[in-house]
């Protein structure tokens, strides 16, 4: 029999994971992406050929490829023994498959053409794809899948229809299924909607199967898809592994892609006259109709539903859940720990010990806890901050006596202002001085610094002069006065009335000054 040859490192993999690892050629032909036939070939040749596990370190990849399979020459075929008529009418019979007939081939063929070629030749002549029907174990894999039709509400105060995601996933042993909607596709709300469909089923599948969307795959690859980070990490709570479909690939889900059809018709038909007011009421409705949806009885299946087929089929070999539920909300990975010894996330700034500057660490936000890591070790934690440009800072964090590792200190701002004129170096001083840590005032000051390179070092004393005049020594309003070249611009006269004014002298009031910057940089 003829087949395409096995790429030898794919056959090194195979009886790897074979004798190493002792799994079953099912499992072998899920994790390599390739047929429960061609497992079954290699292996079939390997014991043919007696070798032994394991192989011998001086074999090379020519020599097992020539053991395995012979001589490189391709064999001359025939195919005029195949009845190409008979397997066209053979088909259209109920229960007969392309795999029936290729038994029966063989039976009367035994030095006939081999599987693949048979199936090519077939599907060829034939004029149409020919499929295998897939038989699924129970508890084995649960199919994953987004609806291209949905519902929507409407928001109350605005009037406006906002739309919404159809989530629906199911077994491939009893199509049992859960379905919800969710405002996004984002990975936090695909992965939630697998926790909660976990929590539905009370049981969690040996395999997930969704198909190449983003929330599932950061890049995809017919053999080495990259599996998104939150994703990855959910697997591993639940124990599970993913395995994505094929590109463009609907018949390795149809399970889920057959249910997605049943559940728009049978429910999202049902609910089409309804007037939802927010997500929330949609999914109440929608639980409803999907309990109804998995106890309907299915002629082909002897009048059992979905459910009855899933407590029979799935729940017993599916995996029992952990005890705690999974609970990261996002992650972020290989995030670069500033100088400053803070990393940012979400436009807030957390401490990290000092030591880590420079280092490269994970996030994981965890409901209102973030988590941070490096080199998979546990470094810190805080409470999560929805403020916005702001600093949570541990004190044991800090290096002694603020002095910052790298060379980073307040005296080095300093410093670097002294030699741009004495204007900067007041500014850089009142910059350090206004944050709880000095070391949160670094990131500001190096903006401030920048400005030399970019407008001169010139321009950037005199704008400084005229922050400082103003009492508005901050980054943002310097820049300001560099880009509308203020500091050229004359500095008005106060009167000696506003300067005398005892309400001006107090802390909290900004006095005529101010406003009077204020007008420039409008005016300007």
């Amino acid at each position: 029999m003829c087949r395409e040859r096995t790429a030898v490192k794919k056959i090194r993999e195979i009886l790897r994971y074979k004798f190493a690892h002792k799994l079953s050629n099912e499992r072998i032909a899920l994790s390599l992406n390739i047929s429960k036939g061609t497992v079954h070939n290699v292996l079939k040749r390997f014991e043919e050929c007696k070798l032994e596990w394991p192989l011998k370190e001086d074999l090379c990849d020519t020599q097992l490829e020539k053991q395995l399979y012979g001589s490189s020459e391709p064999r001359s075929l025939s195919l005029d023994q195949i009845d190409l008529s008979y397997i066209e009418e053979e088909l259209q019979k109920p229960h007969v498959t392309l795999q029936r007939l290729f038994e029966e081939y063989q039976v009367s063929h035994p030095d006939g053409v081999g599987r693949s070629r048979f199936y090519d030749y077939v599907g060829k002549s034939l004029g149409k794809k020919i499929v295998m029907k897939i038989t699924h174990k129970g508890g084995d894999i649960l199919y994953v899948d987004y609806s291209g039709d949905s519902l929507e509400y409407v928001n109350r105060a605005t009037g406006e229809c906002i739309a919404v995601e159809l989530f629906v996933c199911s077994w491939g042993a009893s199509s049992h299924s859960y379905a919800e909607c969710t405002a996004t596709q984002t990975v936090e709300d695909f992965v939630a909607s697998h926790d909660r469909a976990f929590q539905y089923f009370g049981a969690g599948p040996h395999a997930l199967v969704p198909d190449n969307c983003k929330s599932a795959v950061s890049k995809a690859d017919r053999y080495d898809p990259v599996i998104n980070p939150l994703y990855t990490r959910f697997a591993q709570h639940y124990n599970t592994t993913v395995i994505p479909a094929r590109v463009r690939r609907p018949r390795d889900k149809a399970v889920v892609e057959s249910n997605v059809l049943h559940i728009q018709r049978f429910i999202l038909a049902r609910l089409r006259n309804r007037t939802f007011f927010s997500l929330s009421e949609i999914n109440a409705a929608l639980r409803v109709e999907l309990e109804l949806f998995n106890d309907r009885p299915m002629k082909d299946y002897g009048n059992k539903s979905r459910r009855e087929r899933f407590d029979e089929l799935d729940k017993p070999n599916a995996l029992p859940l952990p005890s705690e539920r999974f609970t990261i909300n996002r992650i972020k990975q290989n995030v670069s720990v500033a100088p400053n010894y803070h990393i940012r996330f979400e436009d807030h700034y957390y401490s990290v010990p000092h030591q880590y500057a420079r280092c490269k660490v994970d996030i994981y936000k965890c409901d209102s806890t973030i988590e941070i890591y490096y080199d998979n070790k546990h470094l810190c934690r805080h409470l999560y901050s929805s403020s916005k440009y702001q600093y949570s800072t541990v004190k044991e964090h800090m290096p002694q006596e603020h002095q910052y590792v790298k060379g980073w200190s307040k005296s080095y701002f300093l410093e670097q202002g002294k030699k741009i004129g004495p204007a900067t170096m007041e500014v850089i001083k009142r910059t350090l001085d206004r944050h709880q840590h000095v070391q949160q005032g670094f990131n500001a000051c190096m903006g401030i610094l920048r400005f030399a390179q970019v407008y001169s070092k010139e321009r950037l004393e005199k704008a400084c002069e005229r922050a400082l005049y103003f009492n508005t020594a901050f980054g943002s309003h310097i820049k300001a006065i560099l880009d509308q070249k203020l500091e050229q611009a004359p500095i008005a006269t106060i009167t000696s009335s506003t300067e005398t004014n005892s309400n001006s002298d107090h802390e909290n009031v900004r006095g005529e000054k101010y406003y009077q910057i204020e007008m420039e940089l409008t005016n300007a």
